[in-house]
């Protein structure tokens, strides 16, 4: 018997006390309850690979290969559409691709940014479809903060880069292996800005350029002192030596495959 037969069964026995009406509104919401399930199921197998990742991708990724010369702008959005455009033509103006992390909230009110993201090249990825703590939420929760996410930016993008970004970086073992469940690796970060604190422009600088290093991923938003020291960044990284790639391409290079191969 399947796990979802045996749970049904458990809540039959366990209403036998209940008067014959409880009893029946009950053992119906069940019954609904396990259809739903199935149904939802089998709509994320149809819509997910969900066997391309191995058990090492069940683990949170905090940096590329530290072999190579590259790094990754990661960029957490739940807010910024007025400062984001600004973003996109610094990002534009020197040639440089990203990866935003996008909550399905932010999404559904600006979609056409999100568009504007993947037309100009940019991994548009997933940051929850709400921005909750992630290790508070039950299994199905947390398999639901995901999967609606990426239902979302596919019908605006069309198919979203399956990387998830926890809201607030809580991870933990569970959270990771759920994501890997949907065929999502978990990404994380090597260097964090910080700017959602509204640091100065040469404290975020200084931030990103103290701590560069091969495989490093920097973490982001869409603030204004970020979109004012992008520009000393990307040069600052580049006169290092530094190649800058969206994160999904980060793990291509560290994995030994030709970006944009898979």
């Amino acid at each position: 018997m399947s796990r979802a037969g045996k749970r049904f069964v458990y809540v039959c026995i366990s209403l036998r006390g209940l008067d014959e009406k409880t009893w029946a509104a009950v053992l119906l919401a069940s019954w609904l309850a396990c259809l739903v399930l199935a149904a939802v199921q089998t709509n994320w197998q149809d819509s997910i690979d969900v066997f391309s990742l191995t058990a090492a991708d069940a683990e949170p990724v905090y940096r590329g290969d530290p072999n190579k010369p590259l790094m990754s702008l990661s960029v957490n959005v739940d807010w910024g559409q007025e400062v984001l455009p600004d973003m996109l033509d610094t990002l534009a103006k020197y040639g440089v691709r990203a990866t935003f992390f996008v909550t399905g909230h932010w999404a559904k009110q600006y979609p056409e940014l999100v568009r504007r993201m993947a037309a100009e090249g940019h991994e548009v990825a997933n940051h929850g479809m709400r921005h909750v703590h992630p290790t508070r939420l039950s299994d199905s929760d947390l398999t639901m903060l995901i999967l609606e996410n990426h239902n979302l930016l596919k019908g605006i993008v069309g198919e979203p880069t399956q990387l998830f970004a926890p809201p607030y970086g809580e991870v933990d073992r569970r959270v990771a292996a759920a994501a890997a469940a949907l065929g999502y690796r978990t990404i994380m970060w090597t260097i964090d800005t910080i700017d959602w604190q509204e640091p100065s422009v040469e404290t975020t600088v200084a931030r990103v350029m103290n701590r560069a290093q091969n495989g490093g991923i920097v973490l982001m938003h869409p603030k204004v002192n970020t979109v004012k020291a992008l520009p000393r960044i990307i040069e600052g990284l580049r006169e290092r030596g530094f190649k800058l790639l969206p994160v999904g391409e980060l793990l291509q290079e560290m994995e030994g495959e030709e970006p944009g191969s898979s």
